[in-house]
């Protein structure tokens, strides 16, 4: 039976908005609560730095007066884009690559099948296009940037395709530590055919190659869920829009659909003092439940607590590790240990962390 797939053509003003609706698809699809989906998009002249690394000119920049981004990815490449840019991103539980990836090598089979279905849309403008596991190229060069993220099974797939972009643009705002004879060679589609290629003819084929090389279709939507548009503005206020992740590469970590997260790490059997420390939580946010996800995890118990793919935040690991209890940890930051706080301390620090307006 053919899968079908979910198909947005759906884009923002905002190139930060734009990779904060990118995570809240990829966190609806990590909860079940939409299939998988291709997301189209195009956005003004930016400069992307993936999560891990990697600095943009920001001088040169600042002249042009393009906006520096980061998205969530495993890997520090840099890109940039402008209107000649094609963007899109494939959220998918990878079980559904199984059958289909094995007539690729093992390693890093997802992102081959990806781009073979990429290349597979791209020959229809010429047939020297051709895929593997880091991107697409034509005639030798690169032509696609990808900026993949895992959770557990669930895969994240960010491709900016250079369709019609500006290479010299391009050049001059991406700073690299490599030398010149490491560095990819890159092209765009428009400069390889000699001419300026419409950015709906390339969507079109590129749907087209995705249905005949995954055996899929597509059902179009025009608008997010009601809880993506929720969990992208909840992303946008507390990561996307600060100079503490796009500049800093500093990650609060929010839970689900993008809410605060409160960790509280107790004893098991609980202790008096944890049993107290639990009602406390419950207390100070029992009028917070649209905003805040309360999650008690107990020593010994195990990481699937809360759910096959359980979310634990690396200061709750550490908190573990160092027998940190009770503790409070709100965003991934450890904010209380081994005592109780007072109502107003632990009210405070929880509504500090709730996105500002």
């Amino acid at each position: 039976m053919t899968e079908k797939w979910r198909l947005l053509d759906y884009s923002s003003a905002d190139p930060k908005m734009d990779l904060a609706i990118n995570e809240a698809i990829f966190r609806s699809r990590r909860e079940n609560l939409t299939p998988n989906t291709l997301r189209l998009w195009q956005g003004p002249a930016t400069g992307v730095i993936g999560s891990s690394g990697g600095s943009v000119n920001h001088k040169e920049c600042r002249k042009r007066g393009v906006e520096v981004v980061r998205a969530l990815s495993v890997t520090a490449d840099l890109l940039y884009i402008d209107t000649g840019s094609l963007n899109f991103a494939v959220t998918a539980n990878t079980a559904f690559f199984n059958t289909r990836a094995i007539d690729y090598p093992p390693i890093l089979s997802d992102y081959y099948i990806l781009n073979a279905a990429i290349a597979e849309g791209l020959r229809k403008f010429s047939e020297n296009v051709e895929a593997n596991p880091e991107g697409t190229q034509i005639n030798g060069r690169k032509i696609s940037w990808i900026l993949p993220k895992w959770f557990y099974d669930f895969l994240l797939f960010q491709v900016t395709l250079l369709i019609n972009t500006d290479l010299e643009v391009y050049r001059k705002l991406i700073r690299t530590d490599r030398s010149l004879t490491e560095m990819p060679k890159i092209t765009s589609l428009s400069r390889q055919l000699r001419k300026d290629i419409p950015l709906d003819e390339v969507k079109r084929a590129l749907i087209e190659g995705f249905e005949k090389k995954l055996g899929i279709v597509f059902k179009t939507e025009e608008e997010l869920t009601k809880d993506e548009q929720k969990a992208a503005k909840a992303l946008l206020k507390a990561k996307y829009g600060l100079d503490k992740w796009n500049m800093h590469g500093i990650e609060p970590f929010l839970i689900g659909m993008g809410k605060t997260s409160l960790e509280v790490f107790v004893a098991y059997p609980p202790t008096p003092m944890c049993r107290q420390l639990i009602e406390l939580v419950k207390d100070v946010t029992s009028d917070l439940q649209d905003d805040v996800t309360v999650r008690v995890w107990m020593r010994g118990k195990g990481s699937n607590q809360h759910g096959v793919y359980p979310e634990m935040s690396p200061a709750l690991i550490n908190a573990e590790k160092c027998s940190r209890i009770p503790a409070i940890i709100i965003n991934g930051e450890l904010k209380f240990d081994r005592a109780i706080p007072s109502r107003e301390c632990l009210r405070s620090a929880v509504l500090a962390a709730l996105p500002q307006e």
